[in-house]
C-alpha cells in the first residue's frame, strides 16, 4: 500500500480521533475549575440547583469524556490483534463511561434550558446510548464478535454526539448571529436556547444514520474479478 492509499484509509479515523480528543479536553477543562463562571450557558445553572443535579452534571461530563477519548482506539485492528488484554480493558472502561454517562443524563435532562424538545432529545439519546452499549456487551460475552463490533459502531456514533453537538452548536449560532437584533431583540440567551433545542437532536440523529450506512456498506457483497488459466472468472464474496 502506497503512502497516498494509506493516508486515505487512515484519514477518517485520524480525523475522528482528533475531534474526539480535542472536544473531550475542551469540554472537560472548564469543569476542573469547579467554578460555574466557566461553564456554558446551558450548564451554569446547575451550580445553583440541587446537589444531585450538580453531581450528575460532573458525572455526565467526565464519564462521557472518557468514553469519547477511548472510543476511537477500540476500532484499531492492530491494537485488537497485538494487545487483546489492553483492548478488553479499554473496552470495559469505555462501557463504564457509557453506563454512568447515560444514567446521569436522566438526572440532568429535566429542566434543561432547551425545554421539553431538548429534554426529550437528550433522554432519547441516553436510552439509545445505554441500549446499544448493553447489546455490544451482551454480544461480546456470548462470543458474537461481528455483532459486537456492529453495536459498538452504533454506540460510538452516539458517544460522538458530544463532539458533533459542539460543532453544530457553533455553526448554528454563527448562522443566527446576523439576526440577533431583528429576530432575538439582541438577546443572545434567547438565540442560544433556540439553537440548543435543535442541536439536542441533530447532534446524534445524523451520526446514527451514518453508522447504519457504514454497516450496510460493510454487509454489501462485493464482486471481485480474477484471471485463472487464461480465463476471467467472477467470484462474489
Amino acid at each position: 500500500m502506497n503512502k497516498t492509499s494509506s493516508f486515505k484509509k487512515n484519514f477518517p479515523w485520524g480525523l475522528m480521533a482528533f475531534l474526539a480528543i480535542g472536544v473531550a479536553i475542551a469540554a472537560i477543562a472548564p469543569y476542573t475549575t469547579l467554578n460555574s463562571a466557566n461553564f456554558n450557558n446551558a450548564t451554569a445553572r446547575f451550580a445553583t440547583e440541587s446537589t444531585l443535579r450538580y453531581v450528575g452534571l460532573f458525572v455526565h461530563i467526565f464519564s462521557g469524556g472518557i468514553a469519547l477519548i477511548l472510543g476511537p482506539f477500540q476500532f484499531l485492528s492492530k491494537l485488537r490483534d497485538r494487545k487483546p488484554p489492553l483492548h478488553r480493558w479499554m473496552g470495559r472502561i469505555y462501557l463504564l463511561g457509557v453506563l454512568f454517562g447515560g444514567l446521569s443524563a436522566f438526572i440532568i435532562a429535566p429542566g434543561m434550558i432547551s425545554g421539553l424538545v431538548g429534554e426529550f432529545g437528550l433522554i432519547t439519546l441516553a436510552v439509545l446510548w445505554l441500549s446499544t452499549g448493553f447489546m455490544a456487551y451482551v454480544n461480546i460475552r456470548a462470543g458474537n464478535v461481528d455483532a459486537h463490533r456492529e453495536w459498538m459502531i452504533r454506540n460510538y456514533a452516539l458517544t460522538f454526539a458530544a463532539a458533533t453537538l459542539r460543532l453544530w452548536l457553533g455553526s448554528l449560532i454563527a448562522t443566527q448571529l446576523p439576526f440577533l437584533q431583528t429576530k432575538y431583540d439582541g438577546n443572545f440567551d434567547a438565540l442560544f436556547v433556540e439553537v440548543y433545542r435543535v442541536v439536542m437532536w441533530i447532534c446524534w440523529v445524523p451520526n446514527l444514520i451514518v453508522a447504519e450506512m457504514i454497516l450496510q456498506r460493510r454487509r454489501k457483497p462485493q464482486t471481485v474479478s480474477y484471471s485463472a488459466k487464461n480465463n476471467t472468472q467472477t467470484q462474489t464474496i
